[in-house]
């Protein structure tokens, strides 16, 4: 496994644990899915700020449950927050909230949390993550095929991982 592979691996998969059964609520009126693809089965929905409990995430999606139902909803649609979290703040407490924008002086935004020491500590590999993450990789030949004939692509000098 190569230097770069494992510390990337275990950070992927301390975030995904990390993430896994957290709460918020949701910000507006929205439908929930049996699965996380916008064509999927509707299986309900949720109120706007429905408390909801974070059981899993896949790309911008979050599997929730809630007293309502179970299901996937889109990130975007959740907050991670309380319901009645405090609108703004004045004083010191704005000179911290810089980030904050909008009119209710927050602003949703998408991202790797932060892993705090516990979490990194306690990480545990994945092999069949890790045999997903080599599936991804590309050998000389195969760049040098995907380039051919492309003009805006120009060569670079790299060095290559050796095979394990």
């Amino acid at each position: 496994m190569s230097r770069l592979a494992a510390p990337l691996l275990a950070a992927a998969l301390v975030a995904h644990a990390a993430f896994a059964q957290d709460s918020g609520y949701a910000v507006r009126k929205t439908e929930l899915k049996a699965e996380p693809y916008t064509d999927a089965a509707t299986v309900g929905s949720l109120a706007e700020k429905a408390q909801v409990k974070i059981t899993a995430r896949q790309g911008g999606w979050m599997k929730v449950e809630s007293q309502a139902a179970n299901g996937w909803v889109r990130m975007l649609a959740i907050r991670m927050a309380t319901a009645d979290s405090k609108s703004g703040d004045s004083g010191v407490g704005a000179l911290f909230n810089v980030a904050r924008t909008g009119s209710s002086g927050t602003a949703v935004a998408t991202g790797v949390r932060g892993l705090d020491k516990e979490q990194i500590q306690s990480a545990k590999p994945n092999p069949a993550e890790l045999d997903k993450l080599s599936g991804f990789r590309a050998d000389k030949a195969d760049a040098e095929r995907f380039a051919d004939g492309k003009p805006a692509l120009k060569p670079q000098s790299l060095d290559y991982l050796p095979d394990q």
